[in-house]
């Protein structure tokens, strides 16, 4: 029985809702013939002209061929017969391999240098955080990157990549000395 009652109670209160936003909607006082007034009024006006719209420029055709055309799979005419640019180059595999040579080249920053006499050793940091003094002659990075000269502001090596002929070629890298942040005080 007390659902039914509560059934009632919330269609009633519904009800009184719906009326109140109809009467609501339509609130406007416009009689019918104000509405025809308007309609006539509307009717009675001289249509304007509309702008006209500007022409297209006409373009040239162009039709694309590539029938003639290398394809891009291929290799260039230059590079069609292998040749070795890679003569006596290679890295050796027999020697023991450094601590810096088991991160990449990317990872590795030189975050300052020590000068002992004549010689320069630079800091260089590994991505674990600890750092490494690294002298001519020292390798870091993974394509077997050989330090030919220290400076203060960074370091030269060479590495040893593959030339994509089955060689090798030699490639200069530098890694400059870390930017220094400002400490907060």
């Amino acid at each position: 029985m007390r659902l039914s009652n509560w059934l009632i109670r919330a269609g009633l209160k519904v009800s009184i809702a719906g009326a109140i936003v109809s009467v609501t909607a339509c609130s406007q006082p416009t009689s019918r013939e104000e509405l025809e007034l308007f309609i006539k009024a509307t009717f009675d006006r001289a249509p304007q002209r509309l702008q006209e719209a500007p022409e297209a420029p006409m373009l040239k055709r162009f039709v694309y061929s590539a029938a003639g055309l290398r394809s891009p799979f291929d290799r260039p005419p230059a590079l069609a017969a292998p040749r070795s640019i890679s003569t006596g180059v290679a890295p050796d595999f027999s020697r023991t391999k450094e601590a810096l040579e088991s991160s990449p080249f990317s990872d590795l920053s030189m975050v300052g240098f020590l000068a002992l006499g004549d010689e320069l050793l630079a800091l260089i940091e590994n991505p674990e955080g600890e750092i490494f003094r690294v002298g001519v002659g020292n390798y870091l990075g993974l394509n077997h990157g050989r330090v030919w000269r220290v400076r203060r502001e960074g370091i030269d090596l060479l590495e040893i990549v593959p030339s994509g002929d089955d060689g090798w070629i030699k490639r200069p890298q530098s890694l400059t000395m870390r930017p220094r942040v400002p400490s907060a005080r």
